[in-house]
């Protein structure tokens, strides 16, 4: 877009209208043989369903509690990224633990089933029922008022701290799958590439 300026009415200047389709290869894909090709493959006919996404559906009384990295904590590994090495994971929490100070390397996500716990200094409490969404590169301080189970996903590592702020641990993908695996808690798993 340009600006120009109206010399019949001399306001100033005005914007530009941005250049729209209003007919040809612009909106119809019958003239543009590339477009059209792909509109054909998704619009041709669907003789039954994918088998190549290899589905999973588990029964998550079946995977045992692993204990997690943090006192009084436990988790079922649902699944990992292998692109992204995100995790999704199941997370109790028991009554009176206490996590320390962390930073999430991704962003996390969390729907919290049961239980209450706020972040220190914030004023909002997370309680059941509660989507929690934790930008990357975000410190924080959760503080725990009861027992809870939430399901969430890790789409990155998680970097515990210290009092004295040193790291005190790093959670990544790989841990988290090999304290499963240690516990016989992946059977559900697919075989992970490159390990």
């Amino acid at each position: 877009m340009t600006l120009t300026t109206d010399a019949q009415t001399h306001q100033g200047p005005t914007v530009a209208q941005p250049a729209v389709p209003n007919d040809g290869p612009g909106l119809d894909p019958a003239q543009n043989p590339p477009v059209a090709e792909i509109f054909g493959q998704a619009a041709g006919p669907v003789t039954g369903p994918t088998g190549s996404l290899a589905s999973r559906v588990v029964n998550l009384d079946n995977i045992a509690w692993t204990p997690f990295p943090m006192p009084g904590t436990a988790f079922k590994l649902l699944n990992i990224n292998e692109t992204s090495g995100a995790t999704t994971i199941l997370l109790y929490v028991s009554e009176g633990a206490q996590a320390p100070l962390h930073r999430h390397l991704g962003a996390a996500e969390a729907y919290n089933i049961f239980g209450n716990w706020a972040y220190e200094g914030e004023a909002e409490p997370i309680g059941p029922n509660c989507y929690v969404y934790e930008p990357a590169g975000v410190v924080h301080l959760p503080k725990q008022e009861n027992e809870s189970l939430m399901f969430g996903i890790f789409h990155g590592p998680i970097v515990g701290y210290n009092d004295d702020g040193s790291v005190a641990g790093v959670i990544t993908a790989d841990l988290l799958w090999d304290l499963a695996a240690a516990n016989d808690a992946i059977a559900h798993l697919p075989a992970r590439v490159g390990r």
